[in-house]
This record gives structure tokens, C-alpha cells and sequence, in this order.
């Protein structure tokens, strides 16, 4: 998008919400549809998971100290989580190097439950998989936190956003795709971080 197009969407935004068109956002919320940068940078709260190894972790570990790109999945979806799979293992092809540069992919799941760290592995195998891209599960009892904090959809009935939260290398929040990114976007951005 150009500056033009920028600054014309900010406008309106600013118009739409200053007439209290937008809902209410809880606290901790955003709406969905909010993306481009984060101003100012948000620290990363530090929620338990489990990755796809059966190693213990907490989202602060795995995003410091890396350009990372998050996305919310689960492994029984059949809609947009397999297209989100997709788009990580093309941003792995678009950026080769990536573990040397420090960057990380991290797929995390919604689904705690059902999401074990051998059915999480399983679900990296599909999309093939490089190192550098991870996948983990909230930890039950920090599910909402971890809700609250990454995302959810667009609706109510969502369990989680199709957006991807890029992170800077001091584990702080500092980016927002669109709905179901081009990987061309994360990469770049990435490689910017």
C-alpha cells in the first residue's frame, strides 16, 4: 500500500472511532481488524507452553533474542490453519538462512488439549519443516492470558486471529499482519527486525 493509502485509512479510522463507530476493546483486546505497526512496542508476558519436543518453554524465552513471526493454530482445523501452515513453510523458503540470522517461526495452539507435543511434531512434518520453526501449545491455565494478549478472530466464535505478531529480537510485540499474510510480507519484515 502506498502513503496515500496509509494516511487515507488513518483518517477514517481516526473518524470512525473518534464517532464511536468501533466496539469497546476489553482489556488486553484489540479488534481484529487492527494491524501495521505497534506503537509502542509491547513485552511479551510470560505464558507457559510446551513444544512440539515435550520441552517446557515460556513465550518470552522463545521469542528473545529473535526476529520472530507467531501465528495462532490448532492442529484438527481444516480451514485457515493449514493455509497458515503454508504460508510459515514458504516464509522458510523465502528466508534459507533464517537460523543463522536468528529468526524463528512459531506456531502456537489453541487447542491444549488435543495439541501434544507428538501431534504438534506430527503437524510440522506436513508442512516440512525446517529448524528455526517451532510449534507449541498454551499451557491450559494460561490459555486466555495467551488468547488475550496474541488474539482473537474476528467473531466471537473464533478461537483465535489468522494474523501474525511479529516480535523484535528483545521479545517485544512490534507488528501485526493482516488477516492470512502473504509470506512475502512476514519475510520481509523479519528480515527487518
Amino acid at each position: 500500500m502506498n502513503a496515500t493509502g496509509r494516511s487515507r485509512r488513518a483518517f477514517l479510522g481516526s473518524v470512525v472511532s473518534g464517532a464511536g463507530l468501533l466496539p469497546s476493546v476489553a482489556r488486553g483486546q484489540r479488534p481484529a481488524s487492527e494491524h501495521g505497526q505497534v506503537r509502542p512496542p509491547i513485552a511479551v508476558p510470560d505464558i507457559r507452553l510446551t513444544c512440539h519436543d515435550g520441552r517446557p518453554a515460556t513465550l518470552f524465552g522463545l521469542v528473545n533474542a529473535h526476529a520472530t513471526a507467531l501465528q495462532l493454530m490448532f492442529t484438527s482445523c481444516t480451514t485457515t490453519c493449514p493455509i497458515q501452515g503454508a504460508i510459515f513453510s514458504r516464509v522458510q523458503k523465502l528466508i534459507p538462512d533464517q537460523t543463522v540470522r536468528g529468526i524463528r517461526l512459531l506456531s502456537v495452539s489453541v487447542d491444549p488439549e488435543h495439541d501434544t507435543p507428538s501431534v504438534l511434531a506430527t503437524w510440522l512434518r506436513r508442512f516440512h519443516r525446517r529448524p528455526g520453526w517451532i510449534a507449541a501449545a498454551a499451557r491450559i491455565d494460561d490459555l486466555e492470558r495467551f488468547r488475550d494478549f496474541a488474539g482473537r478472530g474476528r467473531n466471537p466464535s473464533d478461537n483465535h486471529t489468522t494474523q501474525t505478531q511479529l516480535f523484535n529480537r528483545k521479545g517485544q510485540l512490534v507488528w501485526r499482519t493482516g488477516e492470512l499474510p502473504d509470506a512475502e510480507e512476514i519475510a520481509t519484515i523479519l528480515q527487518r527486525l
